[in-house]
């Protein structure tokens, strides 16, 4: 990851929003899979796997899925209010 900036400006994009928000392990496994094999492995700590830029980008990932997945829960929830 250069720097939160451009990690910023890559994800810009709208995509469709999952039915289940991202936790950290899902995005361990997604983008570090010989990582999280050591992890199933019970063979590292997850905290010495990754640098201090990784962490950063692994939760924020996360956090950005999450956030989608509120954000796409409260829309679902007024949009069923106006209906009744």
């Amino acid at each position: 990851m250069n720097d939160l900036a451009d990690y910023k400006r890559a994800n810009n994009k709208k995509k469709y929003v999952e039915d289940f928000p991202e936790g950290i392990l899902d995005v361990i496994e997604t983008d570090y899979p010989s990582e999280y094999f050591l992890l199933l492995e019970d063979r590292t700590q997850i905290t010495t796997l990754f640098t201090k830029e990784e962490w950063i980008d692994i939760l924020t990932k996360s956090r950005n899925s999450y956030r989608c997945h509120i954000q796409r829960m409260n829309l679902t929830r007024k949009y069923s209010a106006q209906g009744n």
